[in-house]
């Protein structure tokens, strides 16, 4: 008698219990995975995460994941599904929104639209198969708020490693929190962060790149709003990661298929980076048919084929001449009559040595905001090019003129060149006016070749004093250099400085024996020594090292 009267008290003790457990908390066992989290195909570590969507959308430990290239995550009906992307991170809250491919047998729990308040219970609900996962009563004692609105709680209930992001949803079933780790000495408490916080995690541009995902090695997914996705894939386009960018570009077409903005992309990777041609036509025109700006996607396809020079490729070029290139822009400029239209238009026609259109395609800038000391430039470049290095100059001091009256060191690479164009011309005198300032503007800091390209330009101007000055500082700075010492040995000889050149030639015969003006030079000064026998024998080896013209003077030699 007294053994049923004890099993009926422990029975009735037995419902008591579980009486304590809402059905509702109960079920959510069925929305609680065990996620495995794998690195080189090793297992790293396993955790909780608890399905919050239908499309298989699911908040998780941040520090699960970390250093994860791959995870799966196993309902308790053992059925296992792949991670495939992350949706959100924050590795202060250690929490982590993150998707799993979705089938119709997913059983999501909802998020509830109150917040916990002090005294109210909680149920915490573990991972189990067929549904054996613990559900655990936990009082609020104590509620925070973090980012402005979210909430932070102390629970009345022990810490357990192993239900570290496990839910904690109410009476009715529906997520409150997620389970915090945190290293404190305190046994009786744990610790629970408000799911709606998680559910917050996006990615944004901005945090594209940012360290919390390049931890992890699983792909993340692209912002939500086309304008942010488009400025990741700008970004991701610069990688040398083919295969993640392209995983990027068929997400973006997916996610939104009216955007024009993937398909030219996709045309840019498959012209560049895979050369494969026919796609990439395919590609222009899909985002030909859907873009409403139909300029913007000819300048795109035009700028590719220019700016990577796929006319110059043998293979491309037969699916994409340069000539393809100019019809695009083109047609784009009768769609808007752009300056950036034009300007590429103008280097096509650069490319392509029709210098007088370039020219005109430049000059209709210069009343543009595209007008710059270099559209300047490029066109004096054409000017000298069609023969006329006057207007080429007057170019150039347009070019100088935009940096205003102030000199400023960024203007000095337009006066050299003004002063090459005028040396170009024969106006040695002004050129070496030119290159004097390009040396002030960069603090006369300059290098061997500057002096001997300035010394050319005086010695041409019959400027012997100052060139000889400029070739023995290039001479200081590369003593050994052979250009070098030919030409101070030529402008001794020029202005009959026999004495001073015999050394620096002998030098040059020393430092390249084989150099057939070396030997000339030598013998020319040597025969204005009255040593016709040593010049011969210079004139001889200037001919065997091949000299235009020793043979010639070695006949008249006595």
């Amino acid at each position: 008698m007294k053994k049923i009267f004890l099993f009926i008290i422990l029975a009735a003790l037995f419902v008591q219990a579980f009486a304590k457990i809402p059905k509702k908390a109960g079920n959510v066992r069925n929305s609680v995975a065990s996620i495995l989290v794998y690195k080189n195909g090793e297992l790293l570590r396993s955790g909780i995460g608890v399905l919050v969507n239908v499309d298989g959308e699911m908040l998780s430990s941040y520090s699960l994941f970390v250093d994860a290239d791959s995870a799966v995550a196993i309902d308790t009906r053992g059925v296992v599904r792949p991670v495939i992307k992350i949706l959100g991170a924050d590795e202060t809250y250690d929490c982590i929104r993150l998707s799993i491919q979705p089938d119709k047998k997913l059983k999501p729990v909802e998020y509830s639209s109150r917040p916990a308040t002090n005294g109210n219970i909680l149920y915490m609900v573990g991972y189990g198969v067929k549904k054996s996962g613990a559900v655990e009563e936990a009082k609020v004692e104590k509620t925070d708020t973090i980012s402005g609105s979210h909430h932070y709680y102390t629970l009345r209930l022990p810490l357990q490693e192993k239900y570290i992001s496990a839910p904690l949803v109410d009476a009715e079933g529906q997520l409150v929190a997620l389970l915090q780790s945190i290293e404190a000495d305190d046994t009786l408490h744990s610790y629970a962060l408000a799911a709606n916080y998680a559910k917050s995690l996006t990615i944004r541009a901005t945090n594209y790149n940012s360290e919390r995902f390049s931890r992890i090695g699983i792909r993340k997914a692209l912002p939500v709003t086309e304008e942010e996705a488009l400025s990741c894939l700008l970004l991701q386009s610069f990688s040398s990661d083919s295969s993640a960018y392209k995983a990027m570009l068929d997400e973006y077409v997916v996610q939104f298929p009216e955007s024009h903005q993937g398909h030219l992309y996709l045309a840019e990777y498959n012209a560049i980076r895979i050369k494969k041609y026919d796609a990439a036509e395919a590609g222009w025109e899909k985002a030909l048919a859907l873009a409403a700006n139909k300029g913007d996607v000819l300048y795109h396809k035009a700028n590719t084929i220019y700016a990577h020079k796929l006319y110059a490729d043998t293979v491309a070029s037969a699916t994409f001449p340069i000539d393809s290139a100019l019809a695009c822009v083109n047609r784009a400029l009768e769609v808007e009559n752009l300056p950036i239209y034009t300007r590429l238009k103008g280097n096509i026609l650069y490319t392509k040595r029709d210098y007088a259109g370039a020219f005109d395609c430049y000059s209709a800038l210069t009343s543009t905001n595209l007008c710059d000391a270099e559209l300047y430039a490029i066109a004096a470049n054409c000017k000298e090019l069609l023969g006329d290095p006057d207007a080429a100059i007057l170019h150039l001091d347009s070019a100088i003129a935009t940096f205003g009256q102030v000199p400023i060191a960024a203007m000095a690479p337009y006066v050299l060149n003004r002063g090459l164009v005028k040396n170009r011309a024969g106006r040695y005198r002004e050129a070496v006016l030119d290159y004097n300032a390009y040396a002030k503007l960069l603090g006369n800091r300059m290098n061997a070749n500057f002096y001997y390209l300035r010394e050319q330009a005086e010695y041409s101007g019959k400027m012997y004093r100052l060139a000889l000055a400029d070739i023995d500082v290039a001479l200081a700075l590369e003593p050994d250099n052979i250009t070098f010492l030919i030409e101070k040995g030529r402008i001794c000889y020029r202005v009959n400085m026999i004495d001073e050149a015999l050394p620096v030639l002998a030098k040059a015969m020393a430092v390249a024996p084989e150099n057939p003006d070396a030997y000339y030079l030598m013998a020319r000064c040597q025969m204005l020594k009255g040593d016709n026998a040593a010049a011969k024998e210079n004139l001889q080896k200037a001919v065997k090292y091949g000299h235009p013209t020793a043979a010639e003077t070695l006949k008249n030699i006595k």
